[in-house]
């Protein structure tokens, strides 16, 4: 019987002593090697935190390499702060040339008017009562602007990518016009979650569209390179004007000079703040080393060892928190 007690009490000392390891049992642990512990657990969370700072870089500059920053975090971000100051100067040039005052400069504001549906007219007028009736244009001005907002590229070649946005924008609008039942069709299969996504999905829908106005004999005025080109500069004298990008002129040699355009000196400093900012906010969880804290009565206590991010965490300090 003596050495049956004994065999549990020695049982029950073994497993005492596991719990004091892992920083169970109250007044029995051992503080020295909690403190050991909670610096193993420390480290881990501050591994867990790199892997998601290095995993979102990795993702932004994939994007950037592609031509997609637009599909980024800051890229959305800018994308929603400027779409409708955009739109407002849309709306008050195509204002000023229906009364006449525009003269050569706005030109190219007529062929905008052709991404607005008929019922944006009245007897050949346009209703210029909601500034809002842009942001579909604005939003592919400045998608393809933030495309290669990170790197410089020629005033020409970007104003011919928006110009050709725009001209797509217009035909799938007279696509709408003449054919709303197919037009619909195509709009909800675009719609589902089907569509890959592991490519640019942006120029799978421009396929499937160019695809079907194709099939379904679509007969549109192309703008030709010269209308693209004037359209899309006028788009970057906006962007210029709210500060989004800025061009300068470079002489490649004594016959030669070419206009460049880029982000300003704002914008990237504010990419660059608002990634440092959020780039700590997607960790890669993973399991715990030590049995996550309480949570008691504060929401800032409680689960993972570490409080802040670029914060010294010391385990004497982290051991003394209840």
């Amino acid at each position: 019987m003596s050495d049956i007690l004994n065999k549990q009490q020695q049982d029950l000392q073994e497993q005492l002593q596991e719990l004091v390891k892992v920083g169970v049992g109250g007044k029995f642990k051992d503080n020295n090697d909690y403190t050991k512990r909670i610096q193993e657990e420390l480290e881990f969370e501050e591994a867990m935190l790199q892997g998601g700072i290095d995993r979102f870089k990795k993702t932004v500059n994939e994007a950037i390499t592609k031509g997609q920053e637009s599909t980024t975090l800051h890229g959305l971000v800018l994308q929603q702060k400027y779409i409708t100051k955009l739109s407002l100067l849309i709306n008050g040039d195509i204002s000023l040339m229906e009364t006449g005052g525009a003269g050569n400069r706005l030109t190219a504001l007529k062929l905008l008017c052709q991404c607005l549906p008929k019922d944006a007219f009245g007897s050949g007028l346009y209703l210029k009562k909601q500034h809002s009736i842009w942001d579909t244009c604005s939003l592919i001005v400045l998608k393809n602007v933030i495309d290669g907002i990170s790197n410089e590229t020629t005033m020409n070649k970007l104003a011919i990518k928006i110009g050709t946005g725009l001209m797509m924008e217009a035909r799938i609008t007279m696509f709408k016009d003449q054919n709303k039942e197919k037009f619909n069709q195509v709009s909800k299969r675009l719609a589902e979650k089907n569509i890959p996504q592991n490519e640019n999905r942006y120029r799978y829908k421009q396929k499937v569209w160019t695809y079907m106005m194709n099939k379904n004999d679509l007969v549109f005025n192309d703008w030709g390179k010269e209308g693209r080109l004037h359209l899309g500069v006028k788009m970057i004298e906006y962007l210029e004007k709210l500060g989004l990008i800025k061009h300068q002129n470079r002489k490649l040699n004594k016959f030669k000079t070419v206009t460049y355009v880029e982000a300003t000196r704002k914008i990237i400093d504010e990419i660059r703040n608002f990634n440092i900012k959020n780039e700590a906010l997607q960790p890669k969880y993973l399991p715990m080393l030590m049995p996550p804290r309480r949570w008691e009565y504060n929401p800032f206590v409680g689960g993972y060892y570490g409080r802040k991010h670029n914060y010294e965490n010391k385990p004497e300090d982290i051991k003394e928190i209840k």
